[in-house]
């Protein structure tokens, strides 16, 4: 019928189209379920962008009393952990947001007005690849722009955006087990998996749990309301068991997908496989909106743990670094993984026993002990008590405005006196900063990975530690401060950048500011007009500049 059509005809029939392209539109067809996003402390304010309205005394409460809790936001579609996700960075009257250091602080709420800062302005909650697929088509004809948000766990505001529709995916919790999961379209039915397949709003402490219940041991993430199928795996995936265990993209056996098209697709090793590869490393919410991930998973994971920790001093921190420094490459042959800060270490390892973890570790605890701390070793015999004891009582502050700025840092630095005195120099710039240093020990080093399989950054290969410093600013910080904050940042990072040539960061926990991202977070090569090409590089051609 279109092929009849007149070139007025069919002008007429676009116009048509783009008129009924409305956001009233796009609701009717998804029952009614759009609805405004407000800001998540709005029940605190009597005023809302620039009007009056009724405060909520009780709802406000709630916020209150809950407003470091990350179950309460990740369970909210304006709940996010980090206060750049809501705010105008650049304005700090647009925003909305209480005092994190004490929430019932009349000062930030009483008289201010409460703006939408970088919030999305709609939302509405996804309940299958139909919704995904008509958003799809709403911001392809109108032009509205779409994020994804489930948990909110996010430094880099990815999940939020002013003026875009949010399509929250917290809702979908299907969990399933399977003890011999063969990927669709695999013609090998002697080679399958025991595998958990999860919806896009399930959490680690959701899927921690469901693997106990079936006895089998799923590598995730540190934090409870991390989301295991978002950005978590689409950007890596990092665990303390990933040393010998692999990172999430290693574990991940399949996604189902809608991409940008509006196709509902499987994608894994035999179907889309160009897309599963993209998918493990690419990126959160790159390709598409995944609304289901299969994982490979262990059984009951035997291994021991300990958590060695001192008070710190300005004297005591530098001496524990050099030990941790030059141990690190022993620490990693043996299967440890944690975190270490300049006080604190919670490794684990699937290798040693308890006799042989107090002998590897003899030199940090009896350092431990000399400045008045503590050491415990002891052995687990799944995931989950250990979860419970060390990850659940210590998840990182939220409703902060918190930047990260990581390196991952390869084996090599290590195997030179000049790589481990450049990193004693460096934890003694940020110590006096008032700083102390943070070290995920979740490089890959004994996963025996196949070169190529994955899109994460190929310096995780290479990697031991990720390196953490940051820079933070209060909810009233003025402009000038938060750009000195950012400057810092900046500064740490080209310090460790100048530690690690070649090296990268992992993208979920990288400086968002980072000069040459590109290089950094993916470490991708470039050629002459490939994807990624752009005028700017002529002169580094083949052509010589030529043309």
């Amino acid at each position: 019928m279109v092929a009849k059509l007149s070139g007025l005809g069919l002008l007429a029939l676009v116009s048509s189209t783009v008129a009924d392209c409305t956001l009233d539109n796009f609701n009717a067809t998804i029952g009614g379920r759009v609805q405004n996003l407000t800001p998540f402390s709005l029940p605190c304010f009597s005023i809302y962008n620039g009007e009056l309205v009724t405060r909520d005394d009780a709802a406000c409460a709630v916020i209150q009393a809950n407003y470091s809790d990350p179950l309460l936001r990740t369970n909210s579609p304006s709940g996010y952990m980090n206060n750049q996700d809501e705010m105008w960075a650049s304005d700090p009257t647009d925003q909305c947001l209480l005092d994190s250091s004490d929430p019932t602080d009349p000062l930030a709420f009483l008289t201010a007005n409460c703006r939408q800062g970088n919030l999305p302005s709609h939302y509405f909650e996804v309940q299958s690849e139909k919704d995904v697929i008509e958003a799809f088509e709403f911001s392809n004809c109108s032009g509205k722009q779409l994020v994804i948000k489930n948990s909110g766990h996010d430094y880099l505001t990815r999940s939020s955006g002013r003026d875009t529709l949010s399509l929250w995916t917290r809702n979908l919790r299907s969990m399933q087990y399977s003890a011999d999961f063969a990927p669709s379209g695999s013609d090998d039915t002697a080679r399958t998996y025991q595998a958990i397949t999860v919806g896009a709003g399930v959490n680690f402490d959701e899927a921690y749990v469901f693997a106990q219940e079936n006895n089998v041991t799923i590598v995730g993430g540190y934090a409870p309301t991390v989301g295991v199928s978002g950005g978590w795996v689409q950007n890596g995936g990092h665990s303390i068991l990933s040393p010998v265990y692999g990172l999430g993209v290693d574990r991940v056996l399949e996604f189902k997908i809608v991409t940008p098209d509006g196709v509902y697709r499987t994608a894994n090793e035999f179907q889309n496989s160009d897309l599963f590869w993209a998918l493990r490393g690419g990126g959160g919410g790159t390709f598409g909106v995944v609304l289901e991930s299969t994982h490979h998973v262990e059984p009951a994971i035997r291994f021991v743990a300990a958590s060695i920790q001192f008070t710190s001093n300005s004297t005591n921190m530098l001496p524990f670094m050099e030990i941790v420094v030059n141990n690190t490459l022993k620490w990693g042959e043996e299967g440890w993984g944690g975190h270490i800060t300049g006080n604190t270490l919670v490794n684990i390892s699937p290798f040693l026993t308890v006799e042989e973890a107090e002998v590897s570790l003899a030199s940090v605890i009896a350092y431990a002990e000399a400045n008045g701390g503590s050491a415990t070793i002891e052995e687990f015999t799944s995931w989950f008590p250990f979860y419970e004891k060390y990850v659940k009582t210590t998840s990182v502050a939220v409703g902060v405005t918190r930047f990260p700025g990581s390196r991952l840092i390869p084996r090599s630095v290590f195997n030179t006196t000049e790589g481990r005195t450049n990193l004693m120099d460096f934890f003694a710039t940020i110590q006096s900063l008032g700083q102390t240093p943070y070290i995920p020990v979740v490089g890959p080093v004994l996963y025996n990975y196949t070169e190529g399989s994955t899109s994460a950054s190929p310096a995780w290969r290479e990697a031991i530690w990720e390196l953490g410093s940051g820079a933070s600013w209060q909810w009233n910080d003025t402009v000038t401060t938060r750009i000195q904050k950012i400057q810092s940042i900046q500064n740490m990072t080209a310090i460790i950048e100048g530690i690690t040539p070649g090296s990268g960061a992992y993208s979920n926990e990288a400086n968002p500011f980072t000069i040459d991202w590109i290089e950094a977070w993916w470490g991708l090569l470039s050629c002459w007009k490939c994807v990624g090409w752009n005028d700017s590089q002529i002169a580094d051609s083949s052509y010589g500049g030529l043309l």
